[in-house]
């Protein structure tokens, strides 16, 4: 199951002699960006713990637990996930009574995806669960922002990083998918070192039509102009301060260094070369964007944080 897992050696090092050895933590906390391969690990590692006998630390792929594991079939193997709400306190309920039971084979593996989106109370029961779980269940959490989560849940785990991967991976990845390679390249740039982004940009019409209308917002901020993109939702939001925040980050590295293999957007490069901001002025956009994408993380109303960062940007921008 990790043959399919790229750019992560050192990641999957640590949790195949966690299993050869058996030393294993009871909570497993997974960091990195989005898009990295930190679930697809999470599930390559769970297997390995579920197997009956694992081959240098991964799972075997032939025993009964293993084939019903890639089934989507075994019964001690829990998952709980986040989608576009939070993670509630029934949610942790239902969890707890689940590997409350005897597990059927060696022990309960649960994977807890988007750990971050975890509501205050849901983190308190999962703490109580970590603090009175007996020694047949492993949990592994799963964030790409781990500051979201209470100290104490923090504290009761063991981390694990995972890297961003190098534009050449992503490209070379792209390129097995398909993709043409100058394309594949300029994926790889917007993507910030996530194949799972870079793969969404080309299949979702929807995000390379919001990074469109990002482009838009940055060249003209203003209420007028946030109100034109169609953002409904959290994702939608994070995707659109994501290209502004890569967009006025070109801008900067562009005019400080005038180095045109630094910029992402090199499909810009035209309107990037003749763009004259002062530093000052993008570095303070740099920060209203970072302060609107805590405000996301905080749930504030996804709408309400996008008109909010165009008329901050417009200002910052007015007042050069």
């Amino acid at each position: 199951m990790y043959a399919v897992i790229r750019g992560q050696d050192a990641a999957i090092k640590k949790l195949r002699a966690a299993v050869r050895t058996g030393r294993i933590a009871p909570a497993y906390l997974f960091t990195g960006p989005a898009g990295v391969g930190k679930y697809t690990t999470a599930r390559a590692f769970a297997g390995a713990l579920l197997c009956a006998a694992p081959v240098d630390g991964a799972a075997c792929g032939e025993c009964r637990s293993c084939r019903l594991f890639c089934r989507s079939g075994h019964p001690d193997f829990h998952t709980v996930a986040a989608g576009e709400a939070t993670i509630g306190i029934d949610q942790i309920r239902h969890l707890v009574a689940a590997v409350g039971r005897k597990p059927f084979h060696r022990r309960h593996v649960v994977v807890i995806d988007a750990a971050e989106r975890a509501t205050l109370e849901a983190q308190n029961a999962f703490l109580k669960t970590l603090e009175e779980s007996p020694g047949d269940t492993v949990f592994i959490l799963v964030t790409a922002h781990p500051e979201a989560l209470l100290p104490t849940v923090l504290s009761r785990c063991c981390e694990v990083r995972f890297l961003r991967l190098s534009p050449a991976v992503v490209a070379g990845l792209l390129e097995t998918h398909g993709v043409p390679a100058e394309e594949a390249g300029l994926l790889a740039r917007l993507s910030g070192g996530s194949l799972g982004r870079a793969l969404l940009l080309k299949e979702d019409p929807q995000t390379s039509s919001l990074r469109a209308k990002a482009l838009g917002l940055a060249l003209r901020p203003s209420l007028w102009e946030a109100q034109q993109v169609p953002v409904r939702t959290r994702k939608e939001a994070e995707e659109l301060l994501g290209f502004l925040s890569l967009w006025y980050r070109d801008l900067l590295l562009f005019r400080v260094t005038g180095d045109a293999a630094l910029v992402v957007n090199i499909d810009c490069l035209a309107e990037i070369e003749k763009t004259r901001v002062p530093v000052a002025a993008l570095l303070a956009a740099a920060a209203a964007l970072e302060a609107a994408k805590r405000m996301l993380r905080a749930n504030v109303n996804p709408r309400l944080v996008v008109e909010g960062i165009a008329v901050r940007l417009g200002a910052i921008f007015r007042a050069r």
